[in-house]
């Protein structure tokens, strides 16, 4: 049987050596010591590997992928790695542009220790050059489907009460490995983004709950690893990856009360992008539903296979969303109402308020 105190932590490196270094010297100066760290090195340039390898200590391992796979593909070797191995019942997934603060790691263990039908535990992510503005806590389902991070900007003394949410950001998230044994890993054709919400929404829909745990902060650099990536065909897969963690998990009866919301907000969307001299982030956002509905077989056939899985909760799901109105007003109004605070730590734009659906 798997150590109930052993704790995997999992880093993925893609030509991000100074960073992935950095945060596994934060992993070292936790207050509750790492009982292994798993480092995926999606391919890199330059050696990266290598260095990556001298630093590792006895109980540590390097995985090197002879392709970049994504955070979803390359996560899963090391999942499949720790969960083949059964000495954990615990990994936990760090961003390597992410610095965990030292109290991080037992935070997150004591939160998951409290109640075994904790599933997932979130963290408290702020900005890295402002730490005293949230970053995430977690992400919001929205009653539209769409899903955003859980209060981007505020204060990050606003997020300091632990609770039940639909869905964590894969960027800092601790992991019971018997929920992924039941429930399966990230989807890798994602390749990166929505790959969290899909494993999150399909964990809540088959009885899992996901914890916040204010207690867990890690500093961010946001998008310090998208940015390499970023292009009109990210954006693309992002929201046909979005349609497909919607569309897969929700239970058909929130589907279909969130019916007009889901037309509505897209038809506004597209045209607001369009109108606003966006037209290439519109085109994406039908090129990426459009995607979704030609997969709309394989959409059913993955409902189907999950289905026996699956527990009553709609009505549960149906309170926990966020109206996606609400959503809107938020970024509509000037910032500082609705709970919002008047910057976000990492610079207010349009562009950025608006990437923040698919971010």
């Amino acid at each position: 049987m798997p150590d109930p105190l052993r704790v995997a932590v999992v880093v993925l490196n893609w030509n991000g050596l100074q960073m992935t270094l950095e945060c596994l010297a934060a992993l070292r100066a936790q207050t509750r010591p790492v009982d292994e760290i798993v480092v995926v090195d999606n391919a890199s340039m330059h050696c990266e590997a290598d260095a990556i390898a001298r630093v590792l200590g006895p109980n540590d391992r390097l995985i090197r992928s002879a392709t970049n796979r994504g955070f979803a593909g390359g996560a899963n070797l090391a999942l499949e790695r720790v969960l083949a191995e059964r000495r954990c019942c615990h990994v936990a997934l760090l961003n390597n542009d992410a610095v965990a603060e030292p109290g991080w790691l037992e935070a997150l263990v004591r939160a998951a220790q409290a109640d075994p039908s904790i599933g997932a535990v979130a963290s408290k992510m702020v900005f890295f050059a402002d730490p005293q503005r949230i970053e995430n806590a977690a992400v919001h389902l929205l009653s539209c489907g769409d899903n955003v991070p859980r209060g981007r900007g505020d204060l990050a003394s606003a997020w300091d009460r632990p609770e039940d949410v639909l869905a964590f950001c894969g960027g800092a998230v601790l992991l019971r490995a018997a929920m992924l044994e039941r429930i399966g890993l990230f989807r890798a054709d994602f390749f990166a983004n929505f790959e969290d919400v899909d494993l999150s929404l399909r964990a809540v829909t088959t009885g899992s709950r996901i914890r916040y745990e204010p207690g867990a902060v890690v500093r961010h650099h946001l998008n310090a690893s998208i940015l390499k990536i970023r292009s009109v065909e990210f954006d693309v897969r992002s929201v046909r990856n979005s349609t497909w963690a919607y569309f897969v998990n929700a239970p058909v009866e929130l589907i279909f009360c969130n019916l007009p919301g889901l037309l509505l907000v897209n038809l506004a969307l597209v045209l607001g992008l369009a109108l606003t001299g966006r037209s290439a982030f519109a085109a994406a956002v039908v090129r990426g539903r459009w995607w979704a509905w030609c997969e709309r077989h394989q959409i059913a056939a993955e409902r189907d296979r999950l289905a026996a899985l699956r527990r009553p909760g709609t009505h549960a799901m149906w309170q926990a969303q966020r109206a996606w109105w609400l959503e809107a007003l938020a970024r509509l109004v000037p910032r500082g109402k609705f709970g919002r605070s008047s910057q976000t730590g990492a610079g207010s734009s349009r562009r950025q308020g608006l990437d923040t659906f698919i971010t």
